[in-house]
């Protein structure tokens, strides 16, 4: 009994405030669970089980840990989790560069994830998790911005007349950076970049009059699962079919991969696009942005 009454009630071991490394200093000592560092590459393995088994939930926090990985980061510092009455995995959450993305499926997870939030606040400038996830009520300072997750188990009917596309090649970096440049909002700082990205994500153009006019590529990759993003049409050649062919072209050939596919998107007026292609809203994410 006493055991137990220990195991219940003892120091929290979630993190309080960032330092410089991405480690975190414990909180005070308080009676009720916590977030805990993963703290062993043993424990890691876990983790990264339980957020590819979250499916398209899991599928930013997947890519954004291995994103982390490669600038270096120990993954048993920056991946957190919440252990159930049985050590199972209640929840997970990344830490790390002022972000802070959350994964909680169950409503017993609910009260943890909250005060990790709370917490963290004032150390954050961006905050990732699910809608419905938890409670960001009391969450002050921020912008929250919406996207629309959505799956597409098979492809709608193509419509007809839409424009040829192709897998992108490294000749295409200087199109791309064109194509991206009058998208301001996805630009790159140069063609080079581009040559870069293409090696990472695969990509798919559209061409109307021998002219590299839409893209689309995976833009994030976790398990068997797979994000179709970076959709861009240049304005001149809108309304023509464009973002339908390569949006296409991206799901298609991750579908014939078996894998699950993904298309976040923040613009409702999109929605007939995505749609039309074959995705259907499975979800929303919210991102907050902290103001100013």
């Amino acid at each position: 009994m006493l055991a137990a009454l220990e195991a219940k009630c003892q120091p929290r071991r979630g993190p309080r405030r960032r330092a410089d490394d991405g480690a975190m200093a414990a909180p005070p000592d308080a009676c009720r669970p916590a977030f805990r560092a993963a703290a062993s590459p043993e424990r890691v393995r876990l983790l990264h089980r339980f957020v590819a088994a979250q499916g398209w939930a899991g599928l930013a926090a997947g890519d954004h840990a291995r994103h982390l990985a490669q600038q270096g980061l120990a993954e048993e510092r920056f991946f957190w989790w919440l252990p159930g009455p049985s050590d199972e995995v209640l929840a997970v959450a990344l830490l790390a560069q002022g972000v802070l993305g959350v994964l909680a499926p169950t409503g017993a997870a609910q009260p943890a994830a909250r005060d990790l939030l709370l917490e963290q606040a004032p150390q954050l400038h961006r905050v990732v998790v699910q809608e419905g996830q938890v409670d960001c009520s009391l969450l002050t300072g921020f912008e929250l911005h919406r996207r629309l997750v959505t799956v597409a188990p098979e492809l709608s009917p193509a419509p007809p007349g839409l424009p040829p596309t192709r897998p992108a090649r490294g000749t295409d970096a200087p199109a791309l950076f064109e194509l991206y440049d009058s998208v301001s909002w996805m630009r790159r700082e140069s063609p080079e970049d581009w040559d870069q990205l293409l090696r990472t994500e695969p990509t798919w153009v559209a061409e109307i009059e021998g002219r590299v006019v839409a893209a689309a590529r995976w833009s994030r990759s976790y398990g068997r699962a797979v994000e179709v993003g970076g959709v861009a049409t240049h304005p001149g050649f809108r309304r023509r079919g464009a973002g339908t062919a390569v949006t296409r072209a991206a799901a298609a050939a991750a579908l014939e991969q078996g894998r699950l596919t993904v298309l976040r998107y923040g613009d409702p007026e999109l929605a007939p696009l995505y749609h039309g292609v074959g995705f259907q809203l499975v979800g929303r994410e919210l991102v907050f942005y902290r103001g100013g």
